[in-house]
């Protein structure tokens, strides 16, 4: 008889369709032969990984409804095979794998609905973590200013995607009459957890540079410089709207500051 372990990893090869060694361990029953009942497990692991992939992408599946969905899923499995204990993780590569170009005749706006699902579950999973407010802002001394930086939430996602994508996904999961029609225009979106609320609303062209950014490190100062290319009187004003709005949304979890202080 074989040790249990080897059983074990027989059976999970079987299951995920790289082996089927395990079929001389099993023995038939009355009603069902080995491969029978073996068939159910495989069935019902498959089973198992499309239900999660459809609770990960709520707005993919209603998008394309679930006939359609059920077949792209089983398509994407076989590219990407789970290989994570964690179910968490089995979507990750879907918007990759949608943007190769491997499935065709889906609706056009199927890889950035894809985007914005798995963006929502990852703002879902973020840890949490302590917005500050603009009084931490008004805090800095005022040569800290030019050089002050912000650490963003985890729970931040910033991703280009259809215009219509945001207003499309809450129709759909509301199941509102709606056209999913695609808009002429791209955008870049911002979702992200407040509390336990999810967020979402789009940014502008110029926003959306001046967030890019400070999210990799820029200072306020570098940051003000970016948006020079506009009318120089208008910076300041238009900097400071950027910073109120992104501090109050819950998107800044911290900042910093490189000036010499002097006491």
């Amino acid at each position: 008889m074989k040790q249990l372990a080897q059983l074990q990893w027989d059976f999970q090869d079987y299951l995920l369709g790289r082996s089927e060694s395990v079929l001389a361990s099993v023995e038939s029953s009355v009603d069902l032969a080995a491969a029978e009942r073996l068939a159910v497990y495989r069935f019902a692991y498959g089973q198992r990984l499309i239900e999660a992939l459809g609770n990960d992408f709520p707005g993919l599946l209603a998008l394309l409804d679930e006939a359609n969905f059920v077949t792209l899923a089983r398509r994407y499995l076989a590219q990407y095979p789970s290989r994570h204990p964690s179910l968490r993780w089995l979507g990750q590569f879907l918007t990759r794998y949608l943007d190769s170009g491997m499935e065709d005749g889906l609706h056009p706006l199927a890889a950035d609905m894809a985007r914005f699902d798995w963006a929502v579950a990852q703002a879902f999973d973020a840890c949490d973590q302590a917005p500050i407010g603009m009084a931490d802002v008004f805090a800095l001394p005022p040569q800290a200013w030019e050089t002050f930086y912000f650490v963003f939430a985890e729970s931040l996602s910033v991703f280009a995607g259809n215009a219509a994508i945001g207003d499309t996904r809450r129709a759909l999961l509301r199941a509102a009459a709606h056209d999913a029609v695609p808009s002429n225009s791209r955008t870049t979106w911002l979702v992200w957890r407040q509390g336990e609320e999810i967020n979402f609303r789009d940014a502008t062209t110029q926003e959306a540079a001046c967030l890019a950014l400070m999210r990799k490190g820029g200072t306020f100062g570098e940051m003000c410089h970016c948006l020079t290319a506009g009318v120089a009187s208008e910076t300041p004003a238009r900097a400071a709207e950027f910073i109120k709005d992104w501090v109050e949304r819950g998107l800044v979890v911290g900042l910093g500051h490189d000036a010499a202080l002097s006491y």
